[in-house]
């Protein structure tokens, strides 16, 4: 699906592929697959990272949609690794929790949503 004219990338997609690590991390804790959680914790590696800290920054550097997305994806990805990192010490039940509605982990997730419709409402104006 490709966005307004001028847009470098599809924030409803981007957000939707962030949604979809909560699904991730609940299937690997359940099958106690192991995590890397350094990867994780990166807010730099995923695409949407790369975006925020490569052409998205110098696009912009200064939109307050913009800074509320790059603060709202590094606490979602340390958020994220938080669970994982439970996972990792053996601690399944209570990773599994850490994934529920009301925890830090889904009010990251949240916050992270929000600031995609913000940031993709501001791109399709200065479109």
């Amino acid at each position: 699906m490709f966005e307004p004219e001028g847009l470098a990338m599809d924030f409803l997609e981007h957000a939707h592929q962030h949604t979809l690590i909560r699904e991730t991390l609940g299937a690997a804790i359940s099958e106690q697959r192991s995590f890397d959680v350094r990867e994780l914790k990166s807010d730099r590696l995923c695409p949407t990272g790369c975006w925020l800290h490569g052409e998205g920054s110098r696009r912009w550097a200064g939109n307050h949609a913009f800074l509320n997305l790059l603060e709202a994806h590094r606490e979602f990805h340390l958020r994220a690794a938080e669970v994982a990192e439970l996972a990792q010490r053996g601690a399944t039940v209570e990773a599994q929790r850490a994934l529920r509605n009301g925890t830090p982990f889904a009010h990251a997730l949240a916050d992270l949503n929000a600031a995609f419709r913000r940031m993709k409402a501001a791109a399709t104006v200065a479109a």
